[in-house]
């Protein structure tokens, strides 16, 4: 069975004022009967106005036609219809196929920006998000192992959503896998995509865990996709928050009674960005970080052709207007109607 819809809603609410219209027209009826009866003989006024008798018999019937016109034009107005039948159609557009790389390792907790890498990430990236238009973007997580968040898409309220609820415990495996990072966005992008694809890589540490970055790099050069390296932190490195103490002091993650020191990887990531036409960038400040996405999102488009379907309503909106066209001939003949009436009882 066909699930009757509208195309055009917010029309409905039209509807609202159409008792308040004729509640107001009634009452401004009832005022002028009143207005008459009083300064006017009755009989007099039917003799001079034959018509009266006949229109007050008719005036219910007529209001109640003129009600239902108006209902069905509004109804007309909101676009009745069917069910859709989805055409696949190809469309152009010029954009990028934009992966966002973000490592979520436990040194994303340090504190050199503010509050921490990690959020002062993901507030860079909705940023970045927001500036976008026409671009595909996805989103691919990682640290001791790698994890597809949001997929291709440009519903960016829902990937800025995904983005919203990644944290340094998301994943189950600590460390950082770069290399197998790389391999498995290159692997999501699809390969008709690649030459029109951009990766954006966040990360604040060295390679840890998997395969080696570089042993990747042959295949994404190959394929044509950038990769804009952002590297959060120093090469200085800094401590890992783990906590806190029994006496409220932060506690810092140690490894054989030393504390662990993360440490940027700065010229893997220059020759990650630098082999594939990409750019690097240094993030140490949240400033930095900021204008890091504002030069990726000024980034040349390319023409880029995909299918994608369209649904294709069968419209009611013919039937609406014609009774609504309907009901006003109808109550037009009556209101001429009543105007006869008097001279043909008199030619009688």
């Amino acid at each position: 069975m066909s699930k009757l819809t509208f195309l055009q809603p917010v029309m409905l609410w039209f509807l609202a004022g159409v008792p308040v219209y004729f509640l107001l027209r009634w009452w401004d009826g009832r005022r002028q009967q009143r207005a008459m009866a009083r300064f006017s003989d009755v009989g007099i006024f039917k003799m001079l106005n034959p018509t009266l008798q006949v229109v007050g018999r008719h005036a219910w019937l007529r209001l109640l036609l003129l009600f239902g016109a108006v209902l069905f034009l509004v109804l007309s107005l909101a676009r009745p219809g069917g069910d859709p039948v989805f055409v696949e159609e190809e469309v152009t557009q010029k954009g990028l196929e934009i992966m966002l790389l973000i490592d979520l390792s436990s040194s994303m907790r340090a504190t050199d920006l503010t509050p921490n890498r990690m959020e002062a990430t993901k507030e860079a990236v909705k940023f970045f998000v927001n500036q976008i238009s026409n671009d595909r973007v996805g989103l691919v997580v990682f640290a001791g192992s790698v994890a597809l968040q949001s997929p291709m898409t440009q519903d960016y309220r829902t990937a800025k959503m995904m983005i919203d609820i990644v944290s340094t415990n998301f994943l189950p495996v600590d460390g950082t896998a770069i290399g197998d990072a790389l391999k498995y966005a290159l692997e999501r992008i699809g390969k008709e995509n690649r030459k029109n694809a951009v990766i954006i890589l966040l990360t604040d540490g060295e390679n840890t865990k998997g395969k080696a970055p570089l042993e990747v790099l042959p295949e994404i050069t190959e394929a044509g996709t950038r990769i804009y390296a952002i590297g959060v932190g120093t090469p200085e490195g800094t401590m890992i928050p783990d906590g806190e103490d029994e006496n409220g002091k932060p506690k810092y993650k140690m490894y054989m009674g030393q504390p662990v020191i993360t440490k940027l990887d700065e010229p893997l990531l220059e020759r990650l960005a630098k082999d594939t036409g990409g750019k690097y960038y240094s993030a140490a400040t949240n400033d930095s970080l900021m204008r890091a996405y504002e030069d990726i999102s000024r980034l040349t488009k390319t023409e880029h052709t995909e299918k994608k379907k369209k649904p294709i309503y069968k419209e009611f909106y013919v039937w609406t207007a014609l009774t609504a066209l309907l009901l006003l001939l109808v109550e037009s003949f009556m209101g001429r109607r009543t105007a006869w009436l008097p001279s043909l009882k008199r030619g009688g």
